[in-house]
């Protein structure tokens, strides 16, 4: 069986999140099936390539072409299309014998010929509206809510009128599961959850601290991240340094903006990207997510968990994880709530442990990649009985 899988940039272990997805997803189909990969030729190819290079059966980083400004501010769809990936994408279709397509999130759609015959699989890396209107509430200016409304009825329009006829939507928890089987009551819908490499991240060797090390991860060029960090720094950090005044603030990701970077001081460590995530992991006192806007399942939380750090994060940031409150991680969602449970773990080694050990054993035992992945291979088993009938 021969597929494409269509992604909006390159796999990588390095970017997190949705490409650390992608680079899993592609080396467990990979290892079963013929897999062609195309991408946009963004930051991150020369990863997939020494990555993937000898689990796809072909590999195409297409470079991209800007598009004019009159076209972006002309364009009505919520998602722009770059012509070369376009082409590529066309070109392959019609001249390879593919049996599926996978497709990553609902913007890579577009870039599919109307008529191509072919069965597809939508891997949702969040469903439904929920983050864009997260992020409707969220904002205080009026001029940016207004912006977000307007890119709110752009989605769900798009969601609703233009996506094809697919064979399986993919989605990443129970949680989404569910919201789309309410809109979508006759679509298949399979559950592979985000993951986290057990074997790779390994747990803290110890618990005790001399200066407390607070971490929050990500890229930091996302909203939903950059509104994390200013709540932690401007709103939470303060009161922590009172307490303890040797006490650390680190943000680690790439692409910190002049916002994130104007934080760096009394206190506060912006380190930018870093070639290793695991040293951070292991130095931090505690991990703090406190997410109030985006939608998923956080790959950067599974990593804390693997790592057995303690978590403060809130009701959102934990969405779509298996995680019992108060047992494995601290659900915080106001800030008194927040800076009284880092103060808590602070003071307390032997809660650190405690709540650090039973994160790493949620994800040792719901969240190795190993685990994660198994649903793929029967619903392209299932894919292959369909066609194998339809011949």
């Amino acid at each position: 069986m021969r597929l494409l899988f269509l992604a909006p940039a390159p796999p990588s272990d390095r970017h997190g999140g949705g490409a650390l997805r992608m680079l899993h997803l592609v080396r467990y189909l990979g290892q079963r099936f013929e897999v062609d990969l195309v991408a946009p030729a963004l930051d991150g190819r020369q990863e997939a390539e020494q990555l993937l290079g000898k689990v796809c059966a072909e590999m195409e980083f297409v470079p991209v072409r800007k598009s004019s400004r009159l076209s972006r501010l002309g364009h009505l769809g919520p998602y722009q299309t770059d012509p070369a990936v376009v082409e590529a994408v066309h070109r392959r279709i019609g001249t390879r014998h593919y049996q599926a397509i996978q497709v990553e999130k609902p913007a890579m759609l577009p870039y599919l010929p109307k008529e191509h015959g072919l069965p597809i699989v939508l891997d949702l890396w969040a469903y439904g509206l929920s983050g864009p209107w997260r992020a409707v509430k969220h904002e205080r200016g009026g001029l940016a809510r207004a912006r977000n409304l307007i890119r709110l009825a752009r989605f769900g329009y798009f969601d609703t009128f233009c996506w094809p006829s697919l064979f399986s939507l993919l989605v990443v928890s129970q949680e989404d599961s569910v919201r789309c089987e309410r809109a979508r009551p006759r679509q298949r819908t399979v559950i592979v959850p985000n993951g986290v490499d057990c074997s790779a991240v390994t747990g803290k060797p110890a618990y005790e601290a001399s200066s407390p090390v607070l971490l929050f991860t990500g890229d930091m060029s996302f909203q939903p991240n950059i509104d994390a960090a200013i709540f932690l720094a401007q709103e939470v950090f303060p009161a922590i340094r009172c307490e303890h005044p040797d006490a650390e603030l680190r943000f680690v990701g790439r692409n910190p903006g002049p916002r994130i970077r104007a934080m760096a001081q009394n206190g506060v460590t912006v380190t930018g990207g870093v070639p290793n995530m695991l040293p951070h992991l292991h130095e931090a006192t505690v991990y703090v997510a406190p997410h109030f806007t985006g939608a998923g399942t956080r790959t950067k939380l599974l990593e804390a968990m693997a790592a057995g750090l303690p978590i403060v994060t809130t009701t959102v940031g934990i969405e779509g994880i298996a995680a019992q409150p108060g047992r494995d991680v601290l659900i915080a969602d106001t800030i008194t709530d927040t800076t009284d449970s880092l103060l808590m773990l602070l003071a307390s080694v032997e809660d650190r442990r405690r709540l650090g050990l039973a994160a790493r054993q949620v994800a040792e035992a719901r969240y190795d990649w190993n685990r994660c992945l198994c649903p793929l291979e029967q619903l392209y088993r299932d894919l292959e009985h369909v066609e194998a009938r339809a011949c």
